[in-house]
């Protein structure tokens, strides 16, 4: 296993996510976090190149399969009742998902 993948810790450092052999990784978006209140993270992340092994001049491959997947466009997204209280409140309006991830797309390109 070649790893590579790097989360950033709430100190703010990146940190190896250290491959567990049979188990697969699941980064949560940001819409994910906003309609789960934050009880699901979403959490910054990168890719480094894995280190070279021992005596060897090679990195080892490394495979990653992104796949993505939204609400439909036209839903109204807000938090699943149960993840807030009159203590823990809702963190987030609600938002329409479309227009949520044109934004957030436009905000990274």
């Amino acid at each position: 296993m070649a790893g590579g993948l790097q989360v950033e810790s709430p100190s703010g450092t990146f940190i190896d996510a250290t491959p567990i052999e049979d188990t697969v990784v699941v980064n949560a978006g940001d819409l994910l976090a906003r309609w789960s209140n934050d009880n699901v993270k979403s959490t910054k992340h990168r890719v480094v190149e894995p280190r070279k092994a021992a005596l060897s001049d090679k990195h080892p491959p490394r495979y990653s399969i992104a796949f993505f997947c939204n609400p439909n466009f036209d839903r109204f997204i807000e938090a699943i009742p149960g993840t807030y209280d009159e203590v823990n409140v809702r963190k987030y309006e609600g938002v329409n998902s479309g227009k949520y991830l044109e934004q957030r797309l436009a905000a990274t390109f």
